[in-house]
């Protein structure tokens, strides 16, 4: 059997492992400043050691990939599958579960390296001058694949175009934006109306990719890329809901990145096909594994890549029952909640590779984990009696949403619910149309995953008025996101305890049920190298990857 690839079986950076957020929250002005053609930057990120929880903090560099060393030429194709089609070209409009299909096209500003430390893409550097204000300096070789010049100016049009965009499934990213300036044709800057610690690491994910000057007039980019990536998507070879094609852009400033000379990405929805197309040699790499599929990937001699960012929970959106009553009574979502068996699920989901603890961040994530979160709230017994109490002692039925991908996750939800008396009304949707319905209020509740970040990313997308899991726009979080305010303003110890008090807070109101945690996984062929996966990342990235023979 091979070595695996997995990142949580050693020593694993904190989730903001930084060059900037080493302070999360206030402080003195931060930078990650990096000289040229070879970028590289010296940084401090804190680790924790997942067995013994003891945290440390080390200097490491960080290093871009433009390099004077000569880079072979790009060679061959690079076949990656994945669960869902594409929904839509456009880096404000996806989310980041579709990043398979955009990361070729688009560049970012900033990158992830495999030890989660963030480093210069698009962006040479960055600085802290203030709390609320965060300064990036950018290269001045950039074109964009219709010809257009990458500037500050275009960096603050697409500041501007993702906060705006109707609908952007990631607007927490971009909520407290007060304004985005132009300092000079290399330089602008972003201020916040509170601290916004986890911004740079953002800007390597979908809300970081930058697009043409000249499409941020309206165009319709559902199936029209238009950035300055590695490769150039190709209308006349790809079919849309089958395969994406992308073949190597000429003109891009950092050849490092091109290791293939074309990518595919096809979609394989069914979690077995997609395991059956690595182990048969018709992909080289297979986004989203499950951890129950993992040793049969390892025993065939594949690798495994794994961030331990990935938090299942089932969230109830409609709290004041428009679409069921019954769901406004608070009895009746805390007695979801207790029907919930987090060992079961751990050993169902997670082939007991997770853990059941029912707080938001695992213990990989030391400067946020909250061992007092991590009692389970499992009480059958206890679940019949307040739907009892609150009337629906006979049993009461509810709708959920369910797609193929996550028919496992949902199969055992039925199951638990089943067991205190609520029967499960399966929505049936197709891949991809999860998030779409629950931002839009059409579902009551619904099981979905973070791939967690930050508190003040992660929080912010289930709490405040304008949450993008909030369509309903409920105020009865508001309080909570009060406090997500003074956590960004206070030192770490402060809000450490802050956060905790919003995640207890979210449980406690019945909104947020946590299922444990586990590691988003990916998997690929042993003749490919250069494999890279980050925070927030469904599937690995394809910059500087080559697959050999």
């Amino acid at each position: 059997m091979r070595t695996t690839k997995s990142r949580m079986s050693r020593l694993l950076a904190v989730p903001v492992a930084l060059s900037m957020l080493a302070a999360a929250c206030g402080g003195s002005e931060e930078t990650a400043e990096t000289t040229e053609p070879e970028a590289a930057t010296t940084t401090e990120a804190r680790q924790v050691n997942t067995d013994t929880g003891e945290q440390t903090t080390t200097t490491v560099a960080a290093e871009v990939t433009t390099t004077t060393e000569p880079i072979p030429p790009a060679s061959g194709t690079l076949r990656m599958v994945e669960f869902s089609p594409v929904t839509t070209f456009n880096p404000a409009g996806s989310q980041t579960a579709q990043s398979a299909y955009l990361y070729p096209a688009y560049d970012t500003l900033t990158r992830q390296t495999n030890d989660l430390t963030v480093v210069p893409a698009l962006a040479t550097g960055w600085t802290r001058p203030d709390d609320v204000t965060w300064e990036f300096t950018l290269r001045d070789d950039v074109v964009f694949h219709d010809g257009a010049a990458f500037n500050a100016q275009v960096a603050v049009d697409n500041f501007n175009y993702h906060a705006s965009f109707q609908g952007n499934p990631n607007a927490a990213t971009w909520s407290n934006m007060v304004e985005a300036r132009v300092v000079d044709d290399t330089t602008f800057q972003v201020e916040f109306a509170s601290p916004n610690p986890s911004f740079p690491l953002e800007m390597s994910m979908v809300m970081g990719m930058m697009i043409s000057p000249n499409f941020l007039d309206g165009s319709d980019l559902t199936r029209n890329p238009q950035g300055s990536g590695p490769w150039i998507w190709s209308e006349e070879e790809s079919e849309a809901g089958v395969t994406e094609v992308y073949n190597l852009n000429p003109e891009h400033w950092n050849p490092a990145d091109q290791g293939v000379e074309q990518v595919t990405v096809t979609l394989v929805a069914d979690n077995n096909a997609r395991m059956n197309a690595l182990l048969t040699g018709e992909a080289d790499i297979m986004a989203t594994t499950r951890d129950a599929q993992l040793q049969t990937g390892l025993d065939a001699g594949m690798m495994q890549i794994s961030v331990p960012n990935y938090f299942p929970y089932v969230f109830i959106i409609d709290r004041e029952g428009d679409s069921n009553p019954a769901l406004a009574d608070i009895r009746v979502r805390q007695a979801i909640l207790k029907a919930m068996d987090l060992e079961a699920y751990n050993d169902s989901i997670h082939a007991g590779k997770g853990d059941g603890a029912s707080g938001i961040f695992p213990p990989a994530f030391g400067e946020f984990h909250d061992p007092a979160l991590a009692a389970s709230t499992y009480d059958p017994e206890g679940a019949r009696a307040l739907l009892a109490e609150a009337g629906y002692g006979d049993g009461l039925t509810i709708n959920m949403p369910m797609m193929p991908a996550i028919s496992p996750h949902m199969d055992i939800i039925v199951q638990m619910l089943g067991a205190v008396g609520i029967t499960v009304e399966i929505d049936q949707i197709n891949n991809g149309e999860l998030g779409p319905r629950f931002r839009s209020g059409q579902s009551a509740l619904t099981w979905n995953r973070a791939l967690l970040v930050h508190p003040a990313k992660d929080l912010g997308f289930w709490i405040g008025e304008n949450a993008p899991m909030n369509p309903f726009n409920l105020t009865d979080t508001n309080d909570l996101y009060d406090k997500l305010q003074e956590a960004l303003s206070s030192d770490p110890d402060t809000a450490k305890a802050l956060y905790s008090e919003i995640t207890q807070g979210l449980i406690d109101m019945g909104a947020l049920i946590p299922l444990g945690h586990g590691g988003q996984n990916g998997m690929y062929a042993p003749n490919v190298t250069g494999v890279v996966m980050g925070l927030n990342m469904q599937a690995p990235m394809p910059y500087g990857v080559r697959v050999d023979g």
